[in-house]
């Protein structure tokens, strides 16, 4: 699917996220899938301070990851995040690839929910925030 509005961020591998293999552990790739995703919402005008300030928080409820190569220790590599789906759900795929080959390292996708921070209540439908800070990809 091809992504509305998308970001990318530079992800530096260091030493306290290998594994015992000398290469980047696994769990890591969430972290770098962050730092694309915060690259994303500040691209939109809605960072995390933003979406606090909306009254909404937006929750991972699922997530996917293919590793198709390893990162190793001071490797360079870029995430690029872009949102795919926003009207009921907010769904954002990652790339994770070596900015100077192109050659793809990790692809995965991340799933979201609007949650209402007062009550606590998951939103069954985007708040008009969202929709707002999408718009002008969306026209």
């Amino acid at each position: 699917m091809k992504a509305i509005v998308s970001a990318a961020a530079p992800v530096d591998v260091h030493f306290h996220d290998l594994d015992p293999m000398n290469i980047v552990w696994h769990g890591n790739y969430a972290k770098y899938f962050e730092l694309g995703r915060a690259a994303l919402f500040t691209k939109i005008g809605y960072g995390y301070a933003a979406m606090k300030n909306s009254g909404f928080a937006w929750p991972v409820i699922d997530m996917h990851i293919r590793y198709y190569r390893p990162l190793e220790l001071a490797q360079r590599a870029e995430v690029v995040a872009g949102v795919v789906e926003w009207e009921n759900r907010l769904k954002i795929d990652y790339l994770i690839r070596d900015p100077e080959s192109g050659r793809k390292i990790t692809r995965g996708h991340t799933v979201h929910v609007a949650l209402d921070i007062a009550t606590k209540e998951m939103q069954w439908e985007t708040p008009p925030v969202l929709r707002e800070k999408l718009s002008p990809w969306l026209a």
